[in-house]
C-alpha cells in the first residue's frame, strides 16, 4: 500500500507530510547494495538547496502526491523524532505523538500506519477545553 494511497483516503480529515531528512546512505558515505542496484546514488547534500534538489528527486522517483517539508541541514526533526532513514507518525491536533514505527527501516510499514490513522480518527472528537 503506498504512502499517497493512504493519505488520499484520509485527507479530507487529516493533514498529510512527507519530511525529507539527511540521505542515510549518501554515495561519499555508507552505502548499500540495494541503492547500487537500483541507482539511488547521491552524496551527501551540503546545503538546504542541495537537500530541495535530492527531495525533488524523491518526490519525482516515488511520483509522491503528499507535500514535502525540508529538515534544516541541522538535521533537527531527524534528531528529535529518531526518523533516519525512515519513520511513519500520527500525530493528532494538539501536537502529540499519538502513533509511530519503530525506526529505521523495519519501520516503513505503511499498513500498521493506516491502521493507527484508522484508531484516531475513530476515536470521538476531544471537548474543548
Amino acid at each position: 500500500m503506498r504512502l499517497d494511497e493512504i493519505a488520499a483516503r484520509h485527507r479530507d480529515r487529516m493533514d498529510f507530510y512527507c519530511v525529507y531528512i539527511q540521505e542515510a546512505h549518501p554515495a561519499d558515505g555508507w552505502q548499500v547494495a540495494h541503492n547500487l542496484e537500483d541507482a539511488v546514488i547521491h552524496d551527501a547534500p551540503t546545503t538546504l538547496d542541495e537537500r530541495a534538489d535530492l527531495a525533488e528527486v524523491c518526490v519525482l522517483g516515488l511520483d509522491m502526491k503528499m507535500p514535502i517539508l525540508l529538515d534544516n541541514m541541522s538535521d533537527e526533526v531527524d534528531g528529535l523524532y529518531n526518523a533516519l532513514p525512515e519513520r511513519l507518525y500520527v500525530i493528532d491536533a494538539e501536537g502529540r505523538v499519538v502513533f509511530k514505527t519503530v525506526a529505521g527501516s523495519p519501520g516503513f510499514d505503511p499498513e500498521a500506519w493506516a491502521a493507527a490513522i484508522e484508531a484516531h480518527l475513530a476515536q470521538p472528537a476531544r471537548a474543548a477545553e
